[in-house]
């Protein structure tokens, strides 16, 4: 916005365009904030048409008969917009001890020798002590490989949601109100802060959803070779929601994935689709519900539904 600014400011200087050709080849981020910010104003009015900036070169910004007030106020809404969106990264940061970005999976390795797979767009905290093991799932998901130890039971928790066990493998995933726990080996305990009885004791095979909001639990079966399939930049879903489905993808997508109705995010999806091509599967997705895909650009993709369910 500052580079944006200068330009407005100095059309026809050479050494201000010149300072930023410069700043641009410098950095692949410094390119994709210029591109967002240039995208933004020109659909704003400030710019002509374009399809983003030539190699090497900048576009060039026309003299924008708009007042500085105009310009302050379009500044100041996007350094608002920009705010909203960062603020809860920034405390991701703060409290995370290891987290993941758009399609990465990274292997952490405990004190204990415990070993924690991170999915994309993913984040934990861990607080180990003399009598206790705990990881706290801030964001996504994760899957546990516990080293037993009976005196230090290792503890996940996700929002008011604990998971406690000795020594076992199995996924947990936190997603708006719904945090679910799929067991690949062992056993495990499912608790919710406040409540003296357990939400459940999950098994080899074995699945438990809680509803934070109302506090309903479901559980169901799973083959075990498919928990935490994710690891293998698998996604598999039996009869998941198209919102939980579109969050999935989203976090292996560098861009957004809208739903145009709200009808949409309820429709059930079944199947096995490949986390490497998120923009292939989503197509394939649409087409199971008669809808489609438009791309409006790279980063921002929209869902439309057709009249399937």
């Amino acid at each position: 916005m500052d580079w944006l600014m200068r330009l407005q400011a100095s059309p026809g200087d050479a050494s201000v365009r010149a300072d930023l050709d410069a700043w641009l080849a410098a950095s692949e981020s410094h390119r994709r904030a210029w591109e967002s910010v240039e995208r933004v104003w020109r659909v704003s009015g400030g710019l002509p048409d374009a399809d983003g900036l030539p190699a090497g070169n900048v576009v060039e910004l026309p003299r924008v008969r708009r007042s500085r007030r105009v310009l302050a106020i379009a500044v100041a809404a996007l350094a608002a917009c920009l705010a909203l969106y960062l603020a809860p990264i920034v405390k991701l940061r703060l409290q995370a001890d290891h987290m993941t970005s758009t399609a990465e999976l990274r292997e952490v390795t405990l004190e204990d020798g415990s070993v924690v797979h991170l999915d994309a767009g993913s984040a934990i905290a861990i607080h180990y002590g003399a009598g206790r093991r705990e990881v706290v799932l801030l964001a996504g998901r994760a899957f546990f490989e516990v080293t037993p130890a009976k005196d230090r039971p290792f503890v996940v928790a996700a929002e008011d949601v604990r998971v406690t066990v000795t020594g076992t493998a199995f996924d947990v995933r936190s997603a708006g109100d719904e945090v679910i726990v799929a067991v690949q080996s062992g056993t495990v305990e499912v608790g919710l802060a406040g409540s003296a009885q357990l939400a459940g004791v999950l098994t080899r095979g074995e699945r438990l959803s809680v509803n934070r909001a109302s506090r309903q639990v479901a559980q169901s079966r799973i083959a075990p070779d498919d928990v935490a399939a994710w690891r293998q930049r698998r996604l598999v879903v039996d009869g998941a929601s198209l919102a939980e489905v579109v969050e999935e993808l989203g976090r292996h997508h560098a861009g957004i994935i809208m739903l145009r109705e709200r009808s949409l995010a309820d429709r059930r999806i079944t199947g096995v689709f490949d986390l490497r091509r998120p923009v292939e599967a989503l197509h394939a997705i649409a087409r199971t519900q008669h809808g489609s895909v438009t791309e409006i650009t790279p980063y921002l993709l929209v869902v439309s539904g057709g009249s399937g369910s």
